[in-house]
């Protein structure tokens, strides 16, 4: 009889596995739509519109980390549905607040910022900017709601919607011969996305009735650790990740940066979206575990493994062929930026590797623990300007670099932290 019996560790493996698979699978057809799509992308849009898009995700990005006080992550954790529903609730009051603070700071000092870099357009996206920060940090915490109901074949429709809208509208604003199709696009996609979520959450998981101020105050107090510990280093994280772009907008000219950000666009952009559906499922998967006294390095290790193997294959692949790849696909005028992406890929192939497992910190309540990445990262990343003179192929090599190594240490850290927990709740003999 036994034999016939699956363990419980094979059993409790199904789920999880079906979770990543569910996810996953969102996440590929959500990039298949784009990359067919890509070779007319690029021929409907030049560099300097490119140079633009870049600079827009770079910022949007770091934005929208703080959009919600990190309080988003947080949603998962309470035992009690009621309290996690208060966290939602308290996260969209300050979704609301940041995006009214983003609006101030560009009003105030976006020319000046213009003035500083080498892009004459910066101006156009004041308003891109703050509907995106409310729509992306709407979608940030009610996506953490759907995470916490586990939801996840919900969560992989939402993807592919999102990147259908955006390719889409891009084309069809490309056609027309919008100045700022690219932006446009992106911003239209991003408000179907977050709206079909909201749609989604009312219809499936309400948050319930009453918006009680009570209630959501004592829900924010009792996790108020994650906006106080967690916040600042999640900021470091998205400007170290942001400042490639940053740094190639103040030192080289428009032409470079749109070259620059193309190539980034059609690398680093998927291997971030299939980290952060990996991430989030092994962030439920873990913390999970820890509230149940389990060990966690045996997922961690299998990922690891999985996603390091993956992250080889595609970086020699970009680095041996990028350039005929990209003249190829996308036009005779992306040539240099496929020369740009075979020395990029290294660092975005550690960050597929070392990006999922970060999170895992989290998880396992190492708030301190996560610091240390995005102060090292910045530390850094606080040496390139010394470099800034030389050329900008050399530049971006360092750029690959400075990452490779960051996000190598990120995971041999977690490696360690994951290893003291499971030492930690093994029965002593």
């Amino acid at each position: 009889m036994s034999g016939m019996q699956s363990s419980p560790s094979h059993a409790g493996e199904r789920p999880f596995l079906r979770s990543v698979a569910t996810l996953f699978s969102g996440t590929v057809l959500a990039q298949l739509f784009p990359f067919l799509c890509a070779p007319l992308i690029a021929r409907l849009y030049d560099a300097t519109q490119f140079a633009v898009f870049g600079t827009l995700l770079a910022v949007f990005n770091i934005i929208n980390v703080v959009a919600a006080g990190r309080y988003e992550q947080a949603i998962v954790l309470p035992r009690e549905r009621g309290q996690a529903a208060d966290l939602v609730k308290g996260a969209l009051v300050l979704v609301a607040c940041t995006t009214v603070l983003v609006t101030g700071l560009l009003l105030a000092f976006g020319l000046r910022l213009e003035r500083a870099a080498s892009l004459t357009d910066l101006h156009r996206l004041t308003v891109p900017l703050v509907a995106l920060t409310f729509l992306g940090g709407t979608q940030l915490v009610l996506l953490q709601w759907l995470l916490r109901h586990r939801a996840f074949p919900v969560i992989a429709r939402q993807k592919v919607l999102q990147a259908v809208a955006v390719t889409g509208l891009t084309i069809l604003f490309g056609w027309l011969a919008w100045r700022n199709g690219l932006v446009a696009g992106y911003v239209l996609g991003w408000l179907i996305y977050a709206s079909a979520t909201a749609w989604a959450v009312l219809r499936s998981f309400p948050l319930g009735p009453g918006w009680h101020a009570g209630a959501i105050k004592a829900a924010l107090r009792a996790y108020r650790d994650w906006p106080l510990h967690n916040a600042w280093p999640a900021v470091l994280n998205a400007v170290a990740s942001g400042m490639a772009v940053i740094y190639m907008v103040a030192y080289f000219d428009t032409q470079v940066v749109g070259e620059h950000n193309f190539a980034r666009q059609y690398l680093l952009v998927p291997i971030s979206m299939v980290s952060v559906a990996l991430g989030q499922v092994l962030f439920e998967r873990t913390a999970s575990k820890v509230r149940e006294g389990r060990p966690v390095m045996a997922d961690i290790r299998r990922v690891t493994w999985a996603l390091a193997a993956i992250a080889l294959s595609v970086a020699l692949v970009v680095t041996l062929f990028g350039e005929s790849l990209f003249a190829l696909v996308f036009g005779e005028s992306w040539r240099y930026a496929g020369h740009a992406a075979g020395i990029l890929i290294w660092g975005y192939a550690a960050q597929l590797v070392g990006s999922p497992l970060g999170s895992q910190l989290i998880a396992m309540g190492k708030v301190k623990a996560a610091m240390a990445f995005p102060v090292f990262f910045a530390a850094l990343l606080a040496l390139l300007p010394f470099f800034k003179h030389v050329e900008p192929l050399h530049f971006m090599a360092l750029l690959s670099a400075t990452e490779v190594l960051a996000y190598g240490g990120y995971a041999a850290w977690v490696w360690y932290h994951a290893g003291r927990h499971d030492h930690s709740i093994s029965p002593t003999e």
